[in-house]
């Protein structure tokens, strides 16, 4: 419960949202929550789905970050360690392998400003810097994705069945190249949660 209290207070610091809408939202995510991270898991996506405004496809989600040790030094050094998560539509093929209808990567980096002291979250997409006090601030910024745009539902044909699927994780294809080095790093960059999936209603 004490989670569900903590969540609530992310979406309503965030999203300057009426205390109705928030919670709202996060009773229908909440309802559908599956069993928490396993013990060890850095990223676990809790739950997700779409909503939509008019024929507009909206994600919204929320997950869990444990971020290691090793992955905090590095922020706390001054790399910008590359965040990400990744949605998917794919449309199930009854005897062949699913066919992806869309693919959209929401990309972050993270890092610290000895300057400013303050820790900087990049929205990569849109090339927006958000500040804070702490590590911890920054990271709990991302713990909640709620109405982000995906695509117009016309743009789907009405005899397709569809599913979305979506990860969260480091993003590997912008790992700066210091954090490559298993000499200097002798950890794990390639984390990710696994996916998790849930159908598409086209008449919602």
């Amino acid at each position: 419960m004490s989670s569900h209290r903590s969540l609530f207070r992310i979406f309503k610091a965030r999203l300057c949202l009426p205390k109705f809408r928030v919670a709202g939202m996060l009773a229908g995510l909440l309802l559908c929550l599956p069993l928490g991270a396993e013990e060890g898991d850095v990223f676990h996506v809790r739950a997700a789905n779409f909503s939509l405004d008019k024929t507009m496809l909206l994600l919204n989600a929320v997950f869990e970050i444990n971020l290691p040790s090793y992955i905090n030094v590095a922020v706390d050094q001054g790399f910008a360690v590359p965040l990400m998560f990744e949605v998917e539509v794919l449309a199930d093929k009854k005897y062949w392998l699913d066919e992806k209808v869309v693919s959209l990567k929401q990309k972050y980096l993270l890092h610290y400003l000895p300057m400013l002291n303050a820790y900087v979250l990049v929205d990569v997409n849109i090339g927006q810097r958000h500040y804070f006090d702490s590590r911890e601030q920054a990271v709990s910024s991302l713990l909640a994705v709620y109405r982000y745009p995906m695509l117009d539902i016309k743009n789907f044909h009405p005899g397709l069945r569809l599913y979305a699927r979506l990860h969260f994780g480091i993003d590997t294809d912008e790992l700066p190249r210091p954090l490559k080095s298993s000499s200097l790093w002798d950890n794990d960059w390639g984390l990710q949660s696994d996916w998790f999936e849930w159908g598409i209603d086209q008449n919602q």
